[in-house]
């Protein structure tokens, strides 16, 4: 049975369950809780198996405690919930045959380069985050005869950048497209980000 709530756990994040069942997380993953009443989003929702944590009243757990605690189901219950509204068609009443376990290892590999394309994709949204606020504050309150060169690059940029920043809030196809380009992408981020830190 444990291996059932391991395969949910990759099968689905808590991230993709949240929004599955009605919240809606911002650009970061952080939504309200809805375990406590609380004015801003202090629960943070991971990709992958990383689960979730609320930063306002301490509860946290997998994607199965989540859907537990969302609907007030025991673990085998959300698990249950989890396979038939994700379509998961895992054998939750007998043991997985040796064909299934051969699946269940290609969606862990699978899962586990989804994982690094996420892990990439968050660092990324946070450089470039930076990046367009670099170009935003010299442009609201610097001369422009007083930018560095990154700032004036920044500036430059901030179109570019935000549409990175939209597209990698997009879908994954567009988010691909941005990944296969990454070199430029990262590049232009240090040719900032590296300049700025060291003032």
């Amino acid at each position: 049975m444990s291996d059932v709530f391991a395969e949910v756990k990759r099968g689905v994040s808590a991230l993709d369950a949240a929004r599955h069942y009605g919240l809606s997380p911002n650009r970061a993953g952080f939504v309200r809780c809805p375990l406590h009443g609380e004015r801003t989003g202090s629960l943070k929702l991971y990709t992958g198996e990383r689960g979730w944590h609320c930063f306002g009243c301490g509860a946290g757990g997998s994607v199965v405690d989540l859907v537990g605690a969302l609907f007030d189901l025991d673990p085998m219950g959300a698990v249950r919930k989890l396979n038939a509204d994700f379509h998961l068609a895992l054998p939750l009443d007998r043991p997985l045959s040796r064909e299934e376990r051969t699946q269940a290892q290609r969606r862990q590999q699978v899962g586990e380069v989804y994982q690094q394309f996420q892990d990439w994709r968050e660092r990324l949204l946070t450089r470039l985050s930076v990046a367009y606020r670099v170009g935003w504050l010299a442009s609201r309150d610097k001369r422009m005869e007083t930018w560095t060169a990154a700032e004036a690059l920044a500036v430059k940029r901030m179109g570019l950048v935000e549409y990175w920043l939209d597209t990698l809030d997009g879908d994954l196809e567009e988010q691909m497209r941005i990944f296969r380009d990454r070199e430029g992408v990262e590049r232009l981020c240090s040719q900032i980000l590296n300049d700025t830190r060291t003032r």
